[in-house]
């Protein structure tokens, strides 16, 4: 899944990482079911995680440097927007064409 900056997410699972280190460092956690703006997305070896508009953490020693925690981009998944024009369709009477039965009396 290709995620990008600026791109909105919905976190889906709120089972983070139990690494002490990290979380120490986190002050706000991403709700279930919340819906949040990537600000930044960092890279550590085969993880992909994403630091947000709405959550601000203070920077934290990890990996012989201060980053700001990131999450597990594992834990959302693309905020799906559907126009509401789709059902208002749907609730628009149909016109049928009349049959022959009926306009002979009209």
């Amino acid at each position: 899944m290709s995620f990008y900056v600026g791109q909105q997410v919905v976190c889906v699972n709120v089972d983070y990482s139990r690494e002490p280190t990290w979380r120490r460092a986190v002050r706000a956690f991403p709700k279930r079911n919340g819906v949040y703006t990537i600000r930044s997305i960092r890279k550590a070896g085969d993880l992909v995680g994403f630091c947000f508009e709405e959550i601000l953490n203070p920077p934290a020693f990890v990996k012989l440097r201060y980053v700001e925690p990131a999450f597990d981009s594992r834990r959302f998944r693309p905020v799906r927007k559907t126009s509401i024009a789709v059902f208002e369709r749907l609730l628009t009477p149909v016109e049928r064409p009349r049959d022959r039965a009926s306009l002979e009396f009209a």
